[in-house]
């Protein structure tokens, strides 16, 4: 299997700030590359966002704990106390709502023309609980959700096969697989696919309700086609549109 690089560029790198609430922001970064997964079990080696060579071999992501975080910048409310513990998961009730949007990532593919969503979460990170209660309790979402994408949900902490559509084909791939490819360091992570399972952008981290619908509108409306993935455009055009609507983005550290 071919091995490439990515370059990013700047606009690529932008941090994309979350709003409301957040005690962390989301930011965007460059794109997932399209999946290219072996049918056997190790990783396969592919593309993958930022310069790094693609890992050989799937990191081990613990069960019970949430996977390392990535860096974002201040948080706009205060954190919570460190002496806070996260529940162990989020209560019944609110993953049987929650996979009445979701499905449980057995099959990886668009439906009925629709883009895909793919979100990575463990069921210990307070986050990717937060997440899927904002799903359950805010109906607008969770329809936004529904009528604009085909909503997909995998446990990063579990050991699963999947069903992944490549190149027109669906592909048997495992959870460690699909978490190297796109080397993920953070739940929840948010991949937002066209409706051919090619990655547009990728949001690593919590995103609010308000900013989550302006980006599901972003890609209803097509306001990525014509921009390059690659070079970082899309991440422009991305922040353009969340600062025509209200929804203030932070900036990159240096």
């Amino acid at each position: 299997m071919k091995r490439t690089t990515i370059a990013l560029s700047a606009a690529a790198a932008l941090l994309m700030g979350g709003c409301g609430n957040s005690t962390k922001e989301a930011k965007v970064v460059a794109e997932a590359p399209v999946a290219k997964p072996a049918k056997s079990a190790p990783a396969p080696e592919t593309a993958t966002p930022g310069t790094a060579t693609p890992q050989t071999t799937a990191p081990k992501v613990p069960t019970g704990k949430a996977v390392p975080r990535a860096k974002v910048p201040e948080a706009q409310t205060p954190a919570p106390a460190a002496a806070a513990k996260a529940p162990k998961a989020a209560p019944i009730p609110v993953l049987s709502k929650f996979y009445e949007v979701f499905s449980d990532g057995a099959q990886i593919a668009p439906k009925d023309g629709k883009p895909l969503l793919l979100v990575f979460g463990q069921p210990a990170d307070p986050y990717t609980q937060k997440l899927q209660t904002d799903v359950t309790e805010d109906s607008e979402l969770a329809k936004a959700i529904t009528d604009t994408m085909t909503p997909v949900y995998i446990n990063a902490a579990a050991e699963k096969r999947h069903k992944f559509l490549h190149n027109g084909d669906l592909m048997d791939v495992d959870t460690k697989t699909l978490v190297s490819i796109y080397h993920l360091d953070a739940t929840p992570t948010l991949i937002f696919m066209d409706d051919k399972s090619q990655s547009i952008f990728m949001v690593p981290g919590y995103m609010p309700p308000k900013q989550f619908e302006v980006t599901l509108q972003f890609v209803k409306e097509g306001a990525w086609k014509g921009k390059d993935r690659k070079n970082g455009d899309v991440y422009q055009a991305l922040k353009s549109y969340y600062e025509a609507h209200g929804i203030h983005v932070g900036k990159a550290k240096k």
